[in-house]
């Protein structure tokens, strides 16, 4: 490991690992993102120091400290829930299944995450500064830069929106009839419980819901930026290897020319095992991330069918059901499709390094080339992916399955 961070530019202290690098885009939409992330839940994922009044990143700890403290006693509350609510019909049992396990796996998602703070900072690293500094595109830099946010505000606008949608719903309902304000099954209060305390809780376990999600939500932001600079790091390259075609349109000699695009096979070669070597991290940082956005799903889908199955279908009770299941489907789609474009932009690098002007070299020169050449489209040629419970693979294709399942488990369910 050691020879590694020689390798990318990281240095150890007594204290902390430093960074060396300089600014480009990619490194600038870490900055930003992460950033939000540190408002969000209090924890710095940046391989470099926030440029934040010292006062400011104070107060954001502690409140992160007292914010999480409060959303560990809703996951507990909404756990204990099963062994304390008593006495519920079929359509609020599947709204207990719908809060309680989908909360604890985000939770674990989120403690995993953060004791994992240092991976990710030097992960996020390599992608922005080695193998940006290694070769860039500057027009593909841009465009990855505008799908990172374009997917980081969809995804935003969707968690916003179903905090805000399902609470003016519920909050109607309870207005308007005889029901309480729940928008969760807690271990306490009771759902026929009316008293001014019990109201209170309620809206405190909404809010608090809300901190879960903001907290959660801030690292998808992180993942997303990883899973889209990895997917257009091999699109970059593809244009690598394409542009060592022009090194045997110089005017050097052409003994020259042919140890020069050596040396620059051998430099595609080296930027290639970083950028598997960001994939592996990825798959041991992230990996508890992409499971429980599994789980979670799972678990979720199932239990608006059986709720949609069970409940009145009054206007208000369709909407919230169709919202929730809408931001479900999207959000689990925007990180499984982002994975899958990982592996498709991957399948390219094979055809580019074969492109690259290999057959311009002659004698030895040859000889030496096309060994390395087979070696490492070989390499190239395995797939590369991101999986979940380290079995599936994350695609278009199980994101699909991913929806197929949860029916076939709620038709299983259904009919008994």
């Amino acid at each position: 490991m050691q020879s590694l961070k020689s390798r990318i530019g990281i240095q150890n202290t007594a204290t902390k690992e430093i960074y060396t690098f300089e600014t480009n885009a990619t490194v600038s939409l870490f900055y930003k993102i992460c950033t939000i992330v540190f408002f969000g839940c209090g924890n710095n994922f940046m391989f470099d120091d926030l440029k934040l009044p010292r006062k400011v990143v104070e107060i954001c700890r502690i409140v992160s400290k007292v914010l999480g403290l409060l959303v560990v006693m809703l996951v507990c509350s909404t756990s204990t829930a099963f062994f304390t609510q008593h006495n519920l019909d079929m359509m609020h049992k599947a709204k207990l299944w719908l809060y309680g396990p989908p909360l604890v796996t985000l939770n674990v998602l989120y403690f995993n995450t953060v004791l994992r703070k240092n991976q990710i900072k030097k992960l996020s690293y390599t992608i922005a500064v080695v193998l940006r500094g290694m070769f860039n595109d500057e027009e593909l830099e841009k465009e990855m830069v505008r799908k990172t946010w374009r997917f980081s505000f969809a995804f935003a606008f969707l968690v916003i929106g179903l905090f805000s949608s399902t609470g003016i719903v519920t909050g109607y309902v309870a207005g308007t009839t005889n029901e309480t304000f729940t928008i969760m099954i807690p271990a306490w209060p009771d759902l026929n419980d009316h008293s001014h305390a019990a109201s209170i809780a309620r809206i405190a376990h909404y809010c608090i819901w809300l901190m879960l999600l903001i907290r959660v939500g801030c690292l998808y932001f992180v993942i997303l930026a990883v899973t889209i600079g990895l997917q257009f790091q091999f699109s970059i390259m593809c244009n690598y290897f394409h542009s060592l075609n022009i090194i045997f349109a110089g005017e050097d000699s052409h003994e020259e020319k042919e140890n020069n695009y050596e040396e620059a096979f051998k430099f595609g070669i080296t930027m290639h095992y970083l950028t598997l070597w960001c994939i592996d991290q990825t798959q041991v940082t992230f990996g508890v991330a992409f499971s429980s956005q599994f789980i979670t799903n799972l678990v979720t889908l199932i239990s608006l069918m059986v709720q949609f199955m069970y409940m009145d279908r009054t206007f208000g009770n369709c909407l919230t059901v169709f919202l929730y299941a809408g931001a479900v489907l999207t959000s689990t789609g925007i990180f499984m499709w982002n994975a899958g474009d990982v592996t498709f932009e991957a399948t390219k690098l094979h055809t580019a390094m074969f492109n690259s002007g290999w057959h311009n070299c002659r004698g030895r020169a040859s000889v030496r080339v096309r060994k390395m050449l087979t070696i490492a489209i070989r390499q190239a040629q395995d797939r590369v992916t991101i999986k979940g419970f380290g079995i599936l693979e994350l695609s278009y294709e199980s994101y699909i399955s991913m929806v197929k399942l949860a029916y076939s488990v709620f038709s299983v369910l259904s009919q008994k």
